[in-house]
């Protein structure tokens, strides 16, 4: 896997996808996450807006001066019945922070290209 990520501090968008799954499509799972779909239906990327405010909710060290220093960023994904766990792992200087996102329930999206 190869990952990407880009951080835009001013409008605090957190953007992190795999470069070597081809996305299928885009799925705005709230009005904070957007995840990357594969044609299986795998999370291959994600974007979190408001990301220093959403994620420092979880991790107070998660603010926008480390997310301004992203050195890298990747993501972990598992799915388990009707649910997508996310890891977010981050390093910043030389801290690296593994930071979960709340479970997604997959019964709370309907692609709309089989709705």
């Amino acid at each position: 896997m190869v990952f990407r990520f880009d951080y835009d501090e001013e409008n605090d968008i957190l953007a992190i996808s795999d470069r070597s799954q081809k996305i299928s499509e885009s799925v705005e799972f709230s009005e904070d996450i957007i995840l990357d779909l594969d044609y299986r239906g795998s999370v291959v990327g994600v974007e979190v807006f408001y990301a220093s405010e959403f994620l420092s909710a979880f991790n107070k060290e998660l603010n926008k001066s480390f997310l301004g220093h992203l050195e890298n960023a990747y993501l972990e994904f598992k799915e388990f019945r009707n649910m997508w766990f996310i890891m977010l792992v981050l390093k910043s200087g030389n801290k690296i922070i593994r930071q979960a996102m709340p479970p997604l329930r997959k019964s709370e999206y309907v692609s709309p290209l089989i709705a």
